[in-house]
């Protein structure tokens, strides 16, 4: 072999095998973030903990809020189930000129939550006529949730038992029927209309869920003389008044206070108090007046009694 056609092999194969490393050289490692890059992550990382911090803060103020809520909810009247309910008040003597009047009234005791702002309204009540169920007082513009309870109103030897209830709103009402014979429960009554049609004895008992405050007027359009009164309440700051006409409302926010006082038969009567920490009182005269004729589901008068079975 000449030199010059050796000297050409040897170059084509130092060419080869510098082809062959290069194609076989590892890839170069991934480049790092620069200064100016870390910075900037290490920067949101920062504002994303702080953001945290801030929401776990108000987690707990939340958390503490709903605690102190709790703490302050009478028992038996909050949609929170608490324990210790209290006891109801027994019903009240019915009056000699009317033998069936039953009554159902709770009054929660008073919860104390030096956290919050609060006074006494006491006072007294003036009634004037013959008043057939209780005398209740409460306060009209406190704002409160609606409650998860259900009570009975039965229908009973032609009569509404109790025919005298006061609920906060959110109660379920239900109308079980005890009487061997069909009954019709409605309401004409324009905060809280209503009609549960007829049913018998063992069926299942209509209902109605009151939301709306103020009187619920209760009929039956089989039996005349069958009548019931449900007081709805805004809140769970009412009472019954005292035989002697005074009452006492503790626990209740500070600030400008409408207290209603309201007995079956006589228009609630409306007065507006400057409630401070020093307490605030009132004195109410409330005038009973005679029972309005029975009407229909029309509204139309109808006779005194029906026994129709």
């Amino acid at each position: 072999m000449s030199a010059k056609r050796l000297a050409t092999t040897i170059a084509a194969a130092l060419a080869f095998l510098a082809g062959g490393a290069a194609h076989s050289a590892p890839p170069a490692k991934p480049r790092g973030p620069t200064a100016a890059e870390f910075a900037a992550l290490r920067q949101k990382v920062e504002e994303q903990n702080e953001l945290i911090m801030r929401l776990t803060q108000l987690e707990g103020q939340h958390y503490e809020f709903l605690l102190k809520l709790l703490q302050n909810t009478r028992p038996g009247s909050a949609p929170i189930a608490l324990p210790n309910p209290p006891p109801a008040l027994p019903p009240s003597s019915p009056s000699p000129s009317s033998s069936s009047s039953s009554i159902t009234l709770s009054s929660p005791p008073p919860a104390v939550d030096t956290s919050r702002k609060l006074a006494t309204i006491s006072g007294h009540v003036d009634v004037k006529g013959k008043p057939w169920g209780p005398v209740v007082v409460y306060v009209d513009n406190v704002k409160e949730p609606a409650i998860e309870r259900s009570v009975e109103i039965v229908q009973k030897d032609r009569s509404f038992v109790p025919n005298v209830m006061v609920v906060q709103k959110g109660t379920r009402v239900s109308f079980p029927n005890s009487d061997p014979f069909l009954h019709n429960v409605f309401s004409p009554s324009p905060t809280s209309p209503f009609d549960l049609g007829s049913y018998r004895q063992g069926e299942k008992a209509g209902a109605v869920r009151l939301f709306n405050p103020g009187v619920v007027e209760v009929l039956c359009n089989m039996h005349a003389k069958m009548r019931a009164n449900i007081l709805v309440v805004p809140n769970r700051h009412y009472v019954k008044v005292g035989s002697d006409g005074s009452f006492r409302l503790d626990n209740v926010p500070l600030g400008t206070r409408q207290v209603v006082v309201w007995t079956p038969d006589a228009k609630p009567v409306t007065e507006s108090v400057a409630l401070t920490p020093a307490g605030a009182s009132v004195k109410v005269a409330l005038q009973v007046e005679p029972a309005p004729p029975p009407l229909d589901k029309m509204g139309k008068p109808r006779p005194t009694y029906r026994q129709e079975e």
